[in-house]
């Protein structure tokens, strides 16, 4: 009986402590397994098959069908320029120019990682349906501001969520073997806060 209660103790503290490691784990990987470029930040081959336990739950979670270089990168921005989380209450302009790649995508996301709900039944711009400006740039606004809709004179606007954070991704196809050897310094777009309902 005690050497009983013995190995339960032992299986109870080994559960602790593989419990507490695997947390430890998850809320620190993201600070070093990403690569940050200014406000995104990048796994470099999430769809590697010899990539290490710790990306794999993480990409299980978060991108289950995620490709390896040099075919796709995945950058997720959850800040604007000043280093402030998105907010539903603030309208924000993306500037950037044509990405050298087959075709990529941005899309807004809720706090909950959910594609938000909105009446326009619009979630994403990508390089074949955006408008592009005169210089061969694009810009693309994140607002819940009805007021700030009726504005623009742009078509390049995604809702973002009432009242909650909320995060983008730019998903980059096929950019070459290049783009992933630079990964910090190549240039991508940047996200600025232009006002918010409070102010």
């Amino acid at each position: 009986m005690i050497l009983l209660r013995r190995y339960l103790i032992y299986l109870i503290l080994v559960i602790l402590v593989a419990t507490g490691f695997t947390y430890i784990s998850y809320k620190i990987y993201p600070s070093i397994g990403f690569v940050k470029n200014d406000i995104w930040r990048v796994l470099p081959s999430p769809g590697d098959a010899n990539r290490d336990i710790y990306t794999r739950a993480f990409v299980s979670q978060y991108g289950t069908f995620a490709l390896a270089k040099p075919e796709a990168a995945y950058f997720s921005a959850s800040i604007d320029i000043e280093e402030n989380l998105l907010s539903g209450n603030c309208s924000y302009k993306l500037t950037g120019e044509d990405i050298e790649a087959k075709w990529w995508a941005i899309t807004l996301y809720d706090k909950d990682g959910f594609l938000t709900q909105n009446n326009e039944k619009l979630y994403s711009f990508n390089s074949e349906n955006i408008d592009f400006n005169f210089e061969g740039g694009f810009e693309v606004y994140f607002t819940n501001d009805d007021a700030f809709i009726a504005e623009l004179n742009n078509k390049n606007w995604l809702r973002s969520p009432e009242e909650e954070n909320f995060s983008i991704s730019m998903r980059i196809y096929l950019p070459g073997e290049e783009f992933f050897s630079n990964l910090k310094r190549i240039n991508l777009p940047i996200v600025e806060k232009i006002r918010c309902l409070d102010e």
